[in-house]
């Protein structure tokens, strides 16, 4: 089966990424077009428009830890934009998990709220809705956006709730025990959080979650040796 990774020469994390499938056996080429049996496309923007159809199609995109240590997630993109995993019964390396906050014992409620805003991200609506249940509610933009002086782990600490979509700092809220409400249905991260500002949090177990998680990401070292593929092709 003939592999093809289409990436963009002016991203060097995307230029990583067409090294190690190369290094596993696939082609790379820094155009849309092409011919093979499974299309890769790094990141969810160049060459998605052309192969989003295609019955063979693998996204990779940021992963939800690990990411600056080489790590990328990667999975069988649907026809509905969701991504398929792969999946496995041996541990793999993850993060620990802090235990959940509780919830503050003078008013038995959450108080304060911090909004997790993706790039670009109007969120006036989400801190409108927040604003009727929590006493505080603030807002964190994007790194792109705007750049911030506290460090984005102990600002989700000194909350007693995140409330976010898409963005992987979501998961950031979860390893540190900080509840969540994601309002993105296609988010992996939806099984241990609240789909609703007004809802119950969740505050369950996390541990086959996130061993699930381990097998949706993986090390470009894994990719370049072929133990990525070798799980991913089984998974389509």
């Amino acid at each position: 089966m003939q592999g093809l990774i289409h990436f963009n020469p002016d991203r060097a994390h995307q230029c990583d990424h067409a090294q190690a499938f190369l290094s596993s056996g696939f082609a790379a080429t820094p155009k849309a077009d092409g011919n093979a049996d499974v299309h890769v496309v790094s990141g969810p923007w160049f060459a998605l428009n052309k192969w989003k159809h295609h019955p063979r199609v693998l996204m990779v995109d940021r992963a939800w830890w690990g990411d600056s240590d080489g790590y990328v997630s990667i999975g069988w993109l649907q026809d509905d934009g969701t991504r398929k995993f792969a999946a496995g019964s041996a541990a793999r390396s993850k993060p620990k998990l802090n235990d959940w906050k509780p919830m503050v014992w003078e008013t038995l409620k959450e108080t304060r709220c911090l909004v997790l805003a993706d790039y670009g991200q109007d969120v006036s609506d989400i801190v409108a809705q927040a604003s009727q249940r929590f006493l505080t509610v603030n807002v964190r933009e994007h790194p792109a956006d705007r750049k911030r002086l506290i460090n984005l782990q102990d600002d989700i600490a000194w909350h007693d709730v995140a409330i976010g979509t898409s963005g992987t700092a979501i998961f950031e809220a979860i390893q540190l025990g900080v509840p969540v409400i994601c309002l993105d249905a296609k988010n992996e991260v939806v099984p241990v959080c609240s789909d609703s500002i007004q809802g119950e949090l969740y505050r369950g177990d996390r541990a086959e979650w996130l061993h699930d998680m381990s097998y949706k990401q993986w090390s470009l070292a894994e990719i370049a040796s072929g133990e990525a593929w070798e799980h991913l092709k089984d998974a389509q």
